[in-house]
C-alpha cells in the first residue's frame, strides 16, 4: 500500500461504545480540515451496532476494519488499524474524545522534528464537583526509569489541574509510523485497561530516545468504569498487572510491542469497509 496518501491517519479503537456516532459527528470538521484518512477498529464488538453509528453521511476518509476477536483488546485494535492506515503521521485516539479546535494542526506542525506528541489537558463533558479549596494549581505524577549506562527517563503518567478541572492525556497520540514500527507497535499481550498507552510512550523514550510534547484540550464524553474493559476486581487492578508485565518486560531490555506478530496472524481474518476511498 502505498502512504502518504492524508496527511493524517487517525485511528480509533472501538467496542459497542455508543460515544463513537457523538464523536465521529463533532470531530467531522477537523478531520475534514486537516484531510485525515479515519480508520474505526471493531475489537470484538458488534458489527451491526458499528452499522449504525457511521450511517449517514459523515466524511470522506472514514473507513472501518472489523476484527473477529473474543474481546477488545485496544493494542490489538491500534496495530492493526496502523497498519491499513494511508498515511505516514498517526494520531492515536480514543471512541470518546471530541478535539478542540487547534488539535490536529498543532500537533502536526510539532511533527515536523523527531517527536511524539501527546494531548496537553482533557475535561470532562459532564465535570464532577469541584474540588476542595487548595491553594495548590496542579499535580503532575511522574514515574523515573534508570537502564543500563545510568539511561534514564522520566515519565509523566498525569497531571491534575485544579483551575480548570483538567487532566492530562497521555493516551492521545500523535507520532510518526516509522516511530511506532521501530518499537514495533502497541503491546496486544497487554489485557483489559490501563497502561498499555504508557508502555508505548516508554518505548519511545527508551528504545528512539524520543522527546515528548504536549498540545491541545480535548473533551473527555464522561462515563463511569461499568463500560471500561478490564479484567479483574476493578480497572485499578487490571493497570497494576499490566505495569507489573511492562516493568517485567523493561527488566530483561524488551522495549518492543506485538505489531508484526499481530499483522502476521490477522491478515486475511479482517473485515475492511471503506465508506469512501480517498483519493
Amino acid at each position: 500500500m502505498s502512504r502518504d496518501r492524508s496527511p493524517l491517519s487517525v485511528v480509533i479503537p472501538w467496542c459497542d461504545r455508543p460515544e463513537i456516532a457523538t464523536t465521529l459527528r463533532r470531530n467531522a470538521p477537523h478531520f475534514t480540515a486537516t484531510g485525515a484518512d479515519v480508520v474505526v477498529v471493531n475489537c470484538g464488538g458488534d458489527p451491526d451496532r458499528l452499522t449504525e453509528a457511521l450511517s449517514g453521511e459523515l466524511f470522506s476518509g472514514l473507513r472501518r476494519l472489523d476484527l473477529p476477536a473474543p474481546a477488545f483488546n485496544k493494542g490489538l485494535a491500534l496495530n492493526l488499524g496502523v497498519a491499513a492506515a494511508h498515511s505516514e503521521r498517526l494520531f492515536l485516539l480514543d471512541a470518546d474524545i471530541v478535539l478542540g479546535e487547534d488539535v490536529l494542526a498543532a500537533g502536526l506542525a510539532l511533527l515536523a522534528k523527531p517527536c511524539f506528541v501527546t494531548i496537553d489537558r482533557v475535561v470532562e463533558s459532564r465535570p464532577g464537583p469541584p474540588p476542595e479549596r487548595t491553594s495548590l494549581r496542579e499535580v503532575g505524577h511522574i514515574l523515573e526509569l534508570v537502564g543500563p549506562r545510568n539511561r534514564r527517563i522520566r515519565l509523566e503518567t498525569n497531571r491534575a489541574r485544579f483551575r480548570d478541572n483538567s487532566r492530562s492525556g497521555p493516551g492521545l497520540l500523535l507520532l510518526a509510523r516509522e516511530d511506532f514500527l521501530a518499537v514495533d507497535g502497541m503491546n496486544s499481550d497487554l489485557e483489559g485497561w490501563g497502561w498499555e498507552d504508557l508502555d508505548l510512550l516508554v518505548r519511545l523514550q527508551f528504545a528512539l530516545r524520543l522527546p515528548r510534547r504536549s498540545v491541545g484540550s480535548v473533551v473527555h464524553l464522561s462515563h463511569g468504569d461499568e463500560v471500561r474493559s478490564f479484567e479483574g476486581p476493578t480497572p485499578g487492578a487490571n493497570e497494576q498487572r499490566n505495569y507489573a508485565m511492562c516493568l517485567a518486560n523493561y527488566g530483561f531490555g524488551h522495549y518492543r510491542g506485538t505489531y508484526e506478530d499481530d499483522v502476521a496472524v490477522w491478515t486475511g481474518r479482517i473485515a475492511n469497509s471503506e465508506k469512501d476511498e480517498p483519493a
